[in-house]
């Protein structure tokens, strides 16, 4: 699943796990087709593209979209960086603090196709170990 974000976003962007339920049918319909309710497997993965610079001021809507992210229980974190231009040190910090909640070791945060300026802050500031590519 993917989820693109540009800038903060007027209203909180729904994952798509998160869409409405469709209505409820009639009780006498669901009588007939009763099965026990099982709940959704978590996704194996989950990625979120960013586009434009990064900085301190973008802190504040990325951090919600990656807790989600977390939160969702998926062993592969991935955040398209192709699109970045920049990055300061709050970002890359969120970024590697984000890695560290994840909470066991068998679940990663990676970080991909960020441009050479990018990666180069990113090593800067701690959080190069999680480009994979």
């Amino acid at each position: 699943m993917t989820t693109l974000l540009t800038r903060a976003p007027e209203s909180p962007t729904p994952l798509p796990d998160e869409q409405p339920a469709p209505p409820a049918a009639a009780p006498s319909a669901l009588a007939s087709t009763a099965a026990p309710v099982r709940s959704p497997a978590a996704p194996s993965a989950r990625r979120l593209v960013l586009r434009g610079g990064l900085s301190r001021a973008d802190s504040s809507w990325l951090e919600p979209q990656l807790d989600a992210l977390v939160a969702s229980g998926a062993r592969t974190l991935e955040v398209d960086l192709s699109g970045v231009t920049a990055v300061d040190g709050a970002v890359a910090r969120l970024l590697l603090r984000t890695s560290w909640h994840l909470g066991d070791p068998a679940r990663s945060l990676h970080l991909l196709h960020p441009r050479r300026v990018v990666h180069r802050a990113l090593r800067f500031y701690g959080a190069g170990g999680l480009v994979v590519r």
